[in-house]
């Protein structure tokens, strides 16, 4: 169906001033603001909105306080949207919006919207590494990010009862194609094809009800995830795990904590698959989550294969 990746995120936050304080530092550019709340974008157009958890124009939460009501997937023309319509509304309500979105839910009761998409292209300069018997940049210091300003969306992550009910819907409605699995404990999902690693990953996480993980953000290289997670600790907010880099994705990484009802990542240099990759299967455990990390007690908060033994 042509689904292009996550085009925006609506969150409804218990706090307006801390939510719109984190999106500050964190780098977004902020567009429209009011007591309504306010709309953030990437580089490339892609959109955050935030809300007053309590404003009754959003889909409802699929977990109490502060979390994501709507995340908007981006199409490339108007006959997906169609064709994504009449898929859902054998079996939900779909609502077509005045700009010719349409609105509706999935089997996680996440609200979901598709629009075509409003991101760009973006076409950066490319960057110089040295490399042994291969010198690029000479004369020349590396750049050195004092902060960080996310290009685009990359991904979003919830823990779920059973991911074999987001694999039906993404995958077998809409057209997700799995990247890679935890053997009986999750998979991670791209839109289409080439793509990002994943653009959805989820992962049974004990509980009865789903809940929002973190929402990821591409940077333009691993010294941005440095400086950006610098800034962001020099302005009080808490490092979750990192820096460090994910061994399934490729992908540098640094977590923080959010007042968004979980926690927000800078990555960069993420692995970009297309139909021609096979899927592979990996246990659940702390050495496949992370190759390094440093400044964090723990790398992987989920059961490990050890554990649910016991």
């Amino acid at each position: 169906m042509n689904i292009t990746g996550i085009d925006a995120v609506t969150f409804g936050v218990r706090s307006l001033p801390k939510a719109r304080r984190f999106m500050a530092d964190w780098g977004m550019q902020q567009v429209r603001a009011g007591k309504f709340g306010a709309d953030y974008v990437c580089v490339d157009g892609g959109e955050v909105k935030i809300r007053s958890h309590d404003n009754k124009r959003l889909p409802p939460p699929i977990q109490a306080g502060s979390t994501v009501r709507e995340v908007i997937w981006g199409v490339k023309n108007k006959r997906d949207l169609k064709a994504i319509a009449k898929e859902l509304s054998r079996d939900r309500r779909v609502t077509i919006n005045k700009d010719s979105s349409i609105s509706s839910v999935d089997d996680m009761g996440l609200g979901i919207g598709f629009r075509v998409s409003k991101c760009k292209v973006l076409k950066p300069d490319p960057l110089p590494f040295n490399l042994p018997g291969k010198n690029v940049r000479i004369d020349q210091p590396a750049t050195f990010h004092e902060r960080a300003r996310p290009q685009a969306i990359s991904h979003i992550v919830f823990g779920v009862p059973d991911f074999r009910t987001v694999e039906s819907f993404y995958g077998d409605r809409l057209g997700f194609r799995t990247t890679d699995r935890y053997r009986e404990r999750g998979i991670f999902l791209r839109a289409t094809s080439p793509s990002n690693h994943h653009n959805l990953f989820v992962m049974n996480t004990g509980g009865r009800k789903p809940k929002f993980n973190h929402l990821a953000f591409k940077v333009r290289d691993i010294h941005e995830v440095i400086g950006g997670g610098q800034f962001l600790v020099r302005q009080g907010w808490q490092s979750q795990v990192g820096p460090g880099r994910h061994y399934v994705s490729s992908g540098c990484f640094w977590y923080f904590h959010s007042p968004f009802g979980g926690a927000m990542e800078y990555c960069a240099d993420e692995d970009v698959m297309t139909d021609k990759w096979k899927p592979r299967e990996f246990e659940v455990g702390p050495e496949i989550f992370t190759e390094w990390t440093f400044n964090a007690e723990t790398t992987f908060k989920a059961p490990t294969a050890a554990s649910r033994a016991k």
